[in-house]
């Protein structure tokens, strides 16, 4: 079976990442998935973003958690980007859900793991909007997981790591999903994880002439930032 197609930060090759834009165009170029990043404003509001602060991706400086929700829509998130997106804002998980969440699924990376009111309010977003059962929380953070899966029990959780021998946190820990960046797959773990029942998504593999050597390693997902370049 062929891997499923998760776009990275939405369509991050041809908008600027974690914005409506990029969900948008993520839809267009027929990915399953798109996963994006959430963190906790100031005043409590779930928004995508990657980075602790603004300044990469906006023209505004300082720590997300730090601003309110307002102040964060008054950052353009676009124009670094290109002039064609000039103005775009910063999106609020349920602005994401309101645009995209019934045409794509949606993997959640867990940002702001240190904040305890993140995870609960994920779930609780997707639950909401009845979208939680097809989508995914996922984080770096063991104890965020553990948490999502006591609100979530049997959830789609997926433990997020660089080196393939973290696979075995994954199965400690009964969590069925295990994303790992895709220099540290072979054949051998992906064995290993589907034996034990537990599937596999690959980061960020951007490069479309190595879709079919993945897919026959037999990965579940591949995640890529340029999804409407692969070859499916």
């Amino acid at each position: 079976m062929s891997p499923q197609l998760m776009a990275h930060r939405g369509n991050s090759g041809l908008a600027p990442e974690n914005t409506l834009a990029a969900f948008a165009k993520a839809v267009e170029s027929g990915a399953d998935w798109t996963e994006l990043d959430v963190r906790l404003s100031a005043d409590g509001e779930v928004v995508v973003m990657h980075d602790a602060t603004v300044d990469r991706t906006t023209n505004g400086t300082g720590a997300v958690a730090e601003l309110t929700l307002a102040e964060l829509k008054k950052l353009d998130a676009g124009s670094w980007f290109g002039p064609d997106f000039s103005g775009e804002r910063v999106p609020t998980l349920a602005e994401v859900i309101e645009l995209v969440g019934r045409r794509i699924r949606l993997n959640v990376e867990i940002k702001s793991a240190n904040n305890p009111l993140t995870v609960g309010k994920v779930i609780e977003a997707l639950s909401a909007a009845g979208l939680l059962e097809q989508s995914m929380v996922c984080s770096f953070a063991l104890e965020a997981l553990l948490e999502a899966r006591q609100l979530w029990p049997g959830g789609r959780i997926a433990l997020i790591s660089g080196r393939g021998q973290d696979l075995e946190i994954a199965l400690r820990h009964g969590l069925p999903w295990f994303n790992v960046e895709y220099h540290a797959v072979d054949e051998a773990l992906v064995r290993q994880a589907h034996e034990a029942g537990v599937k596999v998504s690959i980061w960020t593999m951007d490069e479309p002439q190595l879709w079919d050597y993945y897919a026959a390693l037999g990965v579940d997902i591949i995640c890529t930032s340029v999804p409407h370049l692969m070859p499916v």
